[in-house]
């Protein structure tokens, strides 16, 4: 009879390790568990936990080998002893093995307490490896309990499993527990290397790369994926990695990069398109792209004393990675990883995983370039002249045109539109018109049948005596903004002034000043007597009537704006109807269309606009500054009569 073939071992199987020094990537849990085997401090019960495929199992085995060598207790077996060959090949009698998925309910932790009493057949211990622990019962860890916590001394225990949280926490507490980390992209690819070498298979490095990059950290993985990649028999190259794993290829991926940080969402769709198209894992895709984002951000950081920040890949990736970020920014690199991030938890969840990354690659390729703000101050500093303030200023505002005498204003095309140049201040009232910019305060009518001439106004200059004695005492403000700033600014606001001997009569535009001027009636009536240097009484009208309000709308016309012209009160000179009027306006005489040849001049603060705009700042002090605009005056009669009283 023929004999068969000789059975096919795995890589993982056919070169498993068999010291601690051969189990790569766990070197901190290797090198504890050799000093405690040279100074004979060896725990009853040891827990290793782990991800799948970094050594755990490996380790439990290797573990007993050093236990039960005939030159041990030793972190070295010698490896030909026959307690080392029968644990190797999983024979010996004093080593067991237990699945804990299989022999996971109480009967088998009772046959397994029961067995305890029976000293080792020929060992030194008697060993119980359990693997995926987390698998037993309640009950059963329940009757482990006293068994893990006082084992007789001829007794070892080693646990593995993936999942301690799901252990019971008694439990954990008896056990001597070590964490196996995940395998570092270097030690898997070196070990792959070296096992690509014993097997005397020719591979290309990015293939070996590749199939380092996709174990994620498992050597096991990384092991049955490069027995896949040599069942070929010819040589290993990415391209057949690649479409074998249904990932993109290292080449693709830093294409696609590329497209992005050119601005070419065109090739960038077209490169996603025909990665979808090969078949590949679009998740895995997006993966490897957010992770060609990273070490474009990572090649724009300078060597460190000779170490490159890259040093774990190859140097023509390098090359390649900080020739395509030299032209982009840190932070429009950090930009575009921060997409990539969001946009990568998105296509993990998401059944349309093809869509999504075309759209984040395309937004990715147009997206613009960016200022911080510290760039933009500097910016905005060095145009401005400012140099190193580091704060914006607001423009000055131009100037506004004074109206001098002998200067023509145009005309206005309503009694409302006024120039007005300024900001709201907390502090700062309204500032006082000069002499020079006051308009005469009131025009008087023609006689009947007379029109109105279309020479353009000249500004005169107002006295200030007249205006001491009694055009709404620009002195007396003047002399309580000097004192008092505030109740300046709300005077001039919501009050009108007017002197009659020895008495000054305060006349509220509206019942919402009223309160306020009351209470400071003594400190005005204390300011003029001051100013005038005799006992002055003040009074506070009724608001919106009597003589002082008059005198005070010309006061106000005087300093605010000009009499209305024929275009400001009525379409080609008409009399402003009742029906053009706002529905709060009131009617005011027209200084061209009276029968009797009357009229009558009225301030800015008839005009219901006006006055909504003061009322809603009634709480504010407005620095305001106005230009007054001149309208051309009717010829004015040296006899005009009394004004009619309005219907």
């Amino acid at each position: 009879m023929a004999a068969g073939p000789s059975p096919h071992l795995v890589l993982a199987r056919k070169w498993r390790p068999e010291r601690f020094d051969e189990l790569v990537g766990q070197e901190a849990v290797t090198r504890i568990l050799s000093m405690a085997l040279e100074s004979g401090r060896i725990a009853h019960a040891f827990l290793f936990t782990g991800i799948r495929g970094v050594g755990k199992t490996t380790a439990a085995r290797i573990l007993a080998r050093c236990l039960n060598c005939e030159q041990g207790p030793t972190p070295a077996p010698c490896g030909t002893c026959a307690a080392c060959v029968e644990i190797r090949s999983g024979r010996a009698l004093d080593v067991s093995e237990i699945d804990g998925a299989t022999y996971r309910k109480i009967d088998d932790a009772r046959a397994i307490i029961e067995n305890l009493s029976y000293r080792p057949a020929r060992d030194r211990y008697k060993i119980y490896i359990i693997d995926e622990a987390h698998q037993l019962t309640d009950q059963a860890f329940n009757a482990l309990l006293k068994t893990l916590e006082e084992p007789p001394e001829h007794v070892k225990f080693i646990l593995a499993t993936t999942e301690p949280q799901k252990m019971p926490e008694t439990i954990l507490s008896r056990l001597q527990r070590y964490d196996f980390r995940r395998i570092p992209f270097a030690t898997i690819f070196a070990r792959l290397k070296d096992l690509a070498t014993r097997e005397e298979i020719e591979a290309e490095e990015g293939a070996i790369r590749l199939l380092a990059r996709e174990a994620g950290g498992s050597m096991r993985d990384a092991e049955r994926m490069l027995e896949a990649a040599l069942a070929t028999g010819g040589k290993v190259t990415e391209s057949e990695v690649a479409a074998s794993l249904g990932v993109a290829s290292r080449a693709s991926v830093i294409e696609l990069a590329e497209a992005i940080v050119k601005h070419d969402p065109g090739g960038a769709l077209l490169k996603v398109r025909e990665l979808h198209a090969r078949g590949a894992n679009l998740e895995s895709c997006g993966r490897d792209l957010l992770e060609t984002m990273r070490h474009l951000v990572v090649a724009k950081i300078p060597d460190q004393g000779g170490q490159s920040p890259l040093s774990d890949l190859p140097d023509y990736e390098v090359n390649e990675l900080r020739r395509i970020a030299a032209p982009a920014s840190m932070r429009d690199l950090m930009r575009l990883f921060k997409l990539m991030a969001d946009a990568q938890e998105e296509i993990l969840r998401s059944p349309y995983a093809d869509l999504l990354l075309e759209m984040v690659v395309v937004r990715m390729a147009t997206i613009a370039p960016v200022m911080d703000a510290d760039e933009l101050l500097r910016a905005i500093g060095g145009n401005s002249g400012s140099g190193s303030s580091g704060t914006s200023h607001n423009p000055p505002l131009p100037p506004a045109p004074a109206t001098t005498a002998g200067s023509v204003a145009p005309a206005s095309a309503g009694a409302r539109r006024m120039r007005v140049e300024g900001e709201v201040k907390a502090d700062a009232p309204r500032r006082a018109a000069s002499p020079a910019a006051m308009v005469p305060s009131a025009v008087a009518s023609t006689g009947a049948g007379s029109s109105i001439s279309s020479k353009p106004a000249v500004a005169s200059v107002a006295k200030p005596a007249a205006v001491a004695s009694g055009n709404d005492m620009a002195d007396l403000r003047i002399h309580i903004r000097s004192r008092r700033a505030a109740l300046a600014g709300f005077m001039e606001q919501g009050a009108s002034l007017a002197i009659d001997g020895d008495t000054i009569t305060i006349i509220p535009r509206n019942d919402i000043y009223v309160r306020y001027l009351t209470d400071n009636r003594n400190v005005i009536s204390e300011l003029a007597t001051e100013l005038y240097g005799r006992k002055i009484k003040v009074e506070i009208g009724a608001p919106g009537s009597g003589p002082a309000a008059e005198s005070s709308a010309a006061a106000d016309s005087t300093t605010a704006a000009p009499a209305p012209s024929p275009k400001q009160a009525g379409s080609r000179g008409e009399p402003l109807r009742d029906s053009d009027r706002m529905p709060d306006q009131p009617a005011i005489a027209n200084v061209a269309g009276s029968a009797a040849g009357k009229g009558s001049a009225d301030n800015i603060y008839a005009d219901p606009l006006i006055r909504r705009i003061f009322d809603t700042l009634e709480a504010r002090l407005v620095e305001v500054r106005e230009t007054a605009v001149a309208a051309p005056p009717p010829e004015v009669n040296p006899d005009p009569p009394e004004p009619e009283a309005e219907e």
